[in-house]
């Protein structure tokens, strides 16, 4: 494909291609904002949350009585998933409430990265149980700069139950999550990802992590893992092309444990022209489980450590602010199922 046009690249993003595609947009136990941060209320990420009628998502006691309410819990972890500061709300049913991070964040977190992660407790006992509904949140989140007078959309991706590994041989264990202690190993997968989860499967997924350096453009590179696939001295040797199918291999960093945001006119070894075009990454595959469930050591770049032995769950978005369109564009990150 010759000379590819923000625009187009746009437009090809928003489409799905069979089974190579995320699953966004469906109502869940809860969502995943995958990279939020503020600087004061007029640069900040603003999420609008919504939940199902009471067929769907009836609200309960701790009890078992209906309940006009649910419980809403959110946490913010940092880039490397440690658990930095936590909250919750009441949400009836059919209700939408506006969550604003640099109102919402308290003291002291201006300018730090971090992701979200928004849970309803159906029957209001403050735990995560695997009976709840799956059909409960959904969510639509963006970053505004006023300054700019520009808002950038932030895709959300739906969290279910199996995520914190809940399932019908950990319920006669377990049987919940308790949701106002969630830590960096809680949320263990994420089946609306990339490959579904398909990693802990041995099947690896494929990348096409858009840029746009040219004429002033920047891009901000957003991936986000359920598993550590990152640390300080992580580099994952990728192949970068530009808008005339030119390859070349060079080095791309992730220093973070599970979300990062990567400047791609940063990557040493880029040739100067490759201004426009995409990264071809494919995130390590699980390093396995035995029985009963204990993840074997991992060893990146090659392969994770698998927290609950349930598969990986990778996405990805860049942010360009282009000068052609004069505003903050989003794309979503394909992916592919590698041969």
């Amino acid at each position: 494909m010759k000379k590819i046009t923000i625009a187009a690249a746009v437009a090809a993003a928003l489409g799905t291609n069979g089974s190579d595609a995320y699953f966004m947009g469906l109502y869940s136990s809860g969502v995943l904002v995958p990279r939020v941060i503020h600087n004061g209320p007029g640069d900040t990420t603003a999420v609008g949350l919504t939940t199902a009628d009471a067929d769907r998502c009836p609200f309960l006691t701790p009890g078992g009585d209906p309940a006009q309410s649910g419980t809403v819990y959110w946490t913010f972890f940092d880039v490397d998933s440690n658990h930095v500061t936590d909250g919750s709300f009441p949400m009836t049913n059919n209700d939408v409430y506006p969550f604003v991070w640099a109102e919402e964040s308290g003291l002291g977190l201006e300018g730090k990265e971090g992701y979200l992660v928004f849970l309803l407790d159906q029957n209001n006992d403050g735990q995560l149980e695997l009976f709840e509904s799956n059909e409960c949140l959904t969510a639509e989140a963006f970053h505004v700069v006023t300054a700019d007078s520009d808002v950038a959309f932030v895709p959300t991706w739906p969290v279910d139950t199996g995520a914190y590994g809940l399932d019908l041989a950990d319920i006669a264990l377990a049987g919940s999550v308790d949701l106002a202690t969630l830590g960096p190993t809680s949320l263990t997968t994420l089946t609306a990802g990339a490959g579904f989860g398909g990693a802990f499967a041995g099947v690896p997924v494929r990348l096409s992590l858009r840029y746009s350096i040219a004429g002033g453009d920047t891009t901000d590179i957003v991936v986000w893992s359920a598993d550590s696939v990152g640390g300080p001295d992580v580099v994952y040797t990728v192949n970068i092309f530009d808008d005339e199918q030119n390859r070349r291999s060079v080095n791309f960093p992730l220093p973070n444990a599970q979300q990062n945001t990567i400047d791609p006119a940063a990557i040493a070894g880029r040739p100067a022209d490759f201004v426009n075009g995409f990264i071809r990454w494919e995130p390590p595959l699980s390093a396995g489980c035995t029985q009963p469930p204990v993840p074997d050591p991992g060893s990146l770049p090659d392969t994770y450590t698998d927290n609950g032995c349930d598969g990986n769950g990778v996405v990805s978005y860049s942010v360009i602010d282009t000068q052609a369109f004069g505003a903050r564009q989003t794309i979503i990150n394909g992916w592919y199922f590698a041969p």
